[in-house]
């Protein structure tokens, strides 16, 4: 038996927590978020104006006694969301634990997707094969809903492997084209990107990610080498992304600047984030999944 992507104890965990939504939705189905639409809940959205064939138990009488016109109340719908889950494959994202942490982040947004009987797509990036052998970048795969969308999730998450340098198109043109797909198609709901960033031209995706409808969630996913390297001394270092090669030497006052140039680009990817409306959480490979996902996405309203 094929062991689950998620701890059991986590999806416990999981089970009384939903996706949130600062934005209105507009799915096929009921759900429990605000609909771009009107419905028969029992919170009062406005009026409009009556028309031959409006139901006149939704005339308003204390409105007609006061302005002497017949409107109609209207009442707020609640839909599903449609959510996309944007997950960076590219060759930088194999190395430490950040190809199965991503795997994990992905797997518990379909969990909270299924909480709150929400859709969800899980599009891959990267330099992967199809059935046919072909390589593609952007694999977008199916819409899962209900009970069994964790299950199905996880199993289109096992076969998972980021591609070798050779085979890996450039980060920022298929994470935008990925991205602008999302976007694209189906109805208006929350997006969300997976992704290390390790790229030329980051910004111009993050500009991308917000410039969809819905809401848009970056998950920052750092690997432990990636933010406190532990390497030392003269090196020949190979760029995962572009296969270039680097001889370089390593001692204390490179790591020292090292750091500063780290927590400027830190800063800086969160602060952009936050002047485009993206909420931003950042999750090193070695830290524990859960508490990214029941305390730091509650407290940025994306989890509830």
């Amino acid at each position: 038996m094929t062991d689950p992507i998620l701890p059991p104890d986590l999806v416990a965990r999981l089970a009384r927590f939903r996706l949130s939504s600062r934005h209105r939705v507009q799915g096929r189905y009921a759900g429990s978020h605000r609909s771009r639409r009107y419905g028969s809940s029992l919170d009062f959205a406005d009026y409009r104006e009556y028309v031959a064939g409006d139901d006149p138990r939704r005339v308003d009488l204390s409105a007609y006694q006061r302005l002497g016109r017949l409107l109609v109340k209207l009442y707020e719908a609640e839909d599903e969301a449609a959510i996309r889950v944007v997950v960076d494959l590219s060759a930088s994202m194999g190395f430490g634990r950040k190809t199965d942490v991503a795997r994990q982040v992905t797997a518990a947004f379909a969990a909270l997707a299924a909480n709150g009987q929400d859709r969800v797509r899980v599009l891959l990036v990267g330099g992967r094969a199809d059935a046919s052998g072909e390589v593609v970048a952007v694999d977008a795969g199916p819409w899962f809903r209900g009970p069994s969308t964790l299950p199905a999730v996880e199993h289109r998450l096992r076969a998972v492997t980021p591609p070798e340098p050779a085979d890996d198109p450039p980060g920022r043109a298929t994470l935008a084209a990925a991205l602008r797909q999302a976007h694209g198609e189906g109805p208006r709901g929350p997006v969300v990107l997976v992704s290390d960033l390790l790229f030329e031209g980051w910004e111009g995706v993050l500009r991308t990610l917000a410039g969809g409808r819905g809401d848009a969630l970056l998950v920052h996913l750092l690997g432990r080498e990636d933010v406190d390297p532990t390497l030392r001394g003269d090196l020949r270092l190979v760029d995962a992304e572009t296969g270039l090669e680097l001889e370089v030497g390593i001692a204390e006052n490179q790591l020292d600047a090292f750091a500063r140039t780290r927590d400027a680009w830190l800063a800086e990817v969160e602060h952009l984030a936050g002047s485009h409306g993206i909420a931003y959480a950042r999750v090193i490979d070695d830290a524990d999944v859960g508490h990214l996902l029941t305390t730091n996405l509650r407290a940025l309203g994306v989890v509830v």
